[in-house]
């Protein structure tokens, strides 16, 4: 399992990339679309939402706990683990591992998730990250709804984004094994689009 820190790290270098894209690129006009309607869509996991203080989110996590739906998981991080039977013909077990990011106020901006298959090994060819990947988009289709994922060259790389409203969620892989989701608030200075401004309703 990859340390946080490093996840945040990665996944930092390369929103780094999204910004390099063409600023007329159909992803592009997609985050100005998306935030000109001033509609915001800040679920992540759990009812913990983008914009959610710190406090808010641990205390969401305790009550989880309590109620054995999640465990501690590496780190810092939350462990889920669920079956898939949404996307695969076979039901089969999934793990996640999410924690938030933070912005200097401790609000969250942005939410982590790592997937995993429990029963991975490296030669069972269905449990890869590729595979996996293809999965965890259409989970994440049908737990949020809205726009289809579009695919962003990022450091030579194609990554799956899917834009709705003010979140955006981009997937990729970190080996073998490990599919990374990034789920932001487009709307938060952090991430906004230079020259941007959000209209909200």
């Amino acid at each position: 399992m990859m340390p946080i820190s490093r996840f945040l790290k990665y996944a930092s270098v390369l929103l780094f990339g999204l910004f390099l894209v063409s600023c007329e690129s159909d992803y592009t006009k997609a985050v100005k679309a998306g935030l000109a309607t001033g509609v915001r869509r800040d679920s992540t996991l759990f009812g913990i939402k983008l914009g959610s203080t710190r406090e808010e989110f641990y205390g969401t996590c305790f009550d989880l706990n309590k109620q054995k739906l999640v465990t501690q998981g590496v780190g810092f991080s939350v462990q889920y683990d669920f079956v898939d039977s949404i996307t695969q013909s076979k039901p089969t077990p999934v793990r996640l591992m999410f924690y938030p990011g933070f912005d200097t106020l401790n609000v969250i901006n942005a939410m982590n998730v790592e997937f995993t298959y429990p029963g991975w090994s490296p030669g069972i060819r269905e449990l890869q990250s590729d595979s996996l990947s293809r999965h965890v988009k259409r989970i994440l289709k049908t737990w949020y709804g809205g726009n289809d994922f579009v695919s962003v060259e990022i450091n030579k790389q194609e990554v799956p984004v899917k834009v709705d409203g003010n979140r955006r969620i981009l997937v990729f892989t970190e080996d073998d094994r490990r599919v990374l989701v990034r789920m932001q608030d487009m709307s938060h200075p952090e991430y906004l689009p230079k020259g941007m401004t959000v209209h909200t309703k």
